[in-house]
């Protein structure tokens, strides 16, 4: 009895001490489910952050092409300005010749006419100019009159370099070569540095860039959209070092086709333009 009496008076302490170990292990679990959530929402935040990081990268380098794009359309705004007035000043120019032209080539014909009549022609004063009227002589003529003239109606080339510095040239940046020294065919524009071709054709591209000290520089040589070269220069650390690269190319292009001169990504260096050191563009065409 005196043990019954002993267990009963303990059997509220020892329940009281069974409820206390059931509440600390629902305590541990819930701290353990806690501390997966803090986990989970730390590697949650991680992954955004690094999201947020390269949404800013890409937003950075929007931002970089759309100012060179804004570039881009104002040169194209200029240069298509420059045009109109071009094309305007050759209306009012062959307007104003168009009479004399008609006349001129009735003129024409009437005389050669004449002179394939009676082989001699005066002139105001009165003096006989002789014409060739044998094929041999007219071959001998022609000879005499082409020699030391170059026809450069049928010549498609330019050159081109450029006066300025081009410093950090950004990702799809295009190179302006704004001094032309060789147009033939104007093919080429001093304000968006693009040669368009007027006639197709097998032509040889050449450049040469200069790469200024402490830097790098990545271009590439296109035909529209598509690379045909590619060129790097680089002075890291180096000072007072100077870089020049040049590329040839041949290639088959059409009639309206693009080539110029883009750089692939950001550039740590200067395009140098200046006296000592000219950056140049070239092209011709081969047949």
């Amino acid at each position: 009895m005196e043990t019954f009496y002993c267990v009963m008076l303990l059997l509220p302490g020892l329940m009281a001490a069974v409820d206390m170990q059931k509440e600390i292990s629902e305590i541990r679990n819930i701290l353990q489910q806690q501390e997966s959530q803090i986990i989970s929402l730390r590697d949650e935040n991680q992954a955004i952050r690094k999201d947020v990081s390269r949404l800013d990268m890409e937003k950075q380098s929007l931002k970089t092409e759309v100012r060179s794009l804004r570039k881009h359309v104002d040169r194209l705004d200029f240069e298509n300005l420059a045009l109109k007035k071009e094309v305007d000043s050759l209306g009012l120019i062959m307007s104003s010749k168009g009479v004399k032209r008609t006349n001129g080539t009735h003129h024409q014909i009437e005389h050669n006419k004449e002179v394939s009549r009676i082989g001699v022609m005066k002139d105001k004063k009165g003096i006989r100019n002789r014409y060739p009227k044998t094929r041999r002589e007219q071959l001998k003529a022609k000879r005499l009159i082409g020699t030391g003239q170059v026809n450069t109606q049928t010549i498609t080339a330019f050159y081109a370099y450029m006066t300025t510095n081009e410093p950090h040239p950004s990702t799809h940046h295009q190179l302006i070569f704004d001094e032309v020294k060789t147009n033939l065919g104007n093919g080429y524009s001093k304000f968006t540095g693009t040669f368009t071709v007027p006639t197709a054709g097998v032509y040889v591209f050449t450049y040469k860039l200069y790469t200024g000290n402490h830097g790098a520089i990545h271009f590439d040589l296109l035909v529209n959209d598509a690379i045909y070269d590619s060129t790097y220069g680089e002075t890291d650390d180096v000072s007072a070092d100077f870089d020049s690269d040049s590329g040839t190319i041949v290639v088959a292009v059409n009639q309206g086709d693009n080539v110029y001169l883009r750089s692939y990504e950001d550039c740590t260096g200067t395009v140098l333009g200046y006296r000592k050191a000219k950056s140049t563009f070239a092209g011709w065409k081969l047949n």
